[in-house]
């Protein structure tokens, strides 16, 4: 299963969404390591670690799909 990390440096946010969550946008994805934006990982263990480094102050869980 496919994990997104989407970091909005804007809010100082890091959020973690399964591959099949309705939030995960479906067309292109905008990917800029300082701004921000969607990344994806191959498994759990590896988005954590990407949260963890991303220096943003709040991560947390999506609530949609609670991954």
């Amino acid at each position: 299963m496919i994990y997104w990390v989407h970091i909005a440096r804007s809010n100082d946010r890091a959020t973690l969404h399964r591959d099949r969550c309705s939030e995960v946008p479906s067309t292109h994805v905008y990917k800029d390591f300082w701004e921000g934006g969607w990344f994806d990982y191959p498994d759990k263990e590896r988005a954590l670690a990407a949260m963890e480094q991303s220096g943003t102050t709040y991560q947390k869980n999506c609530p949609v799909c609670k991954p």
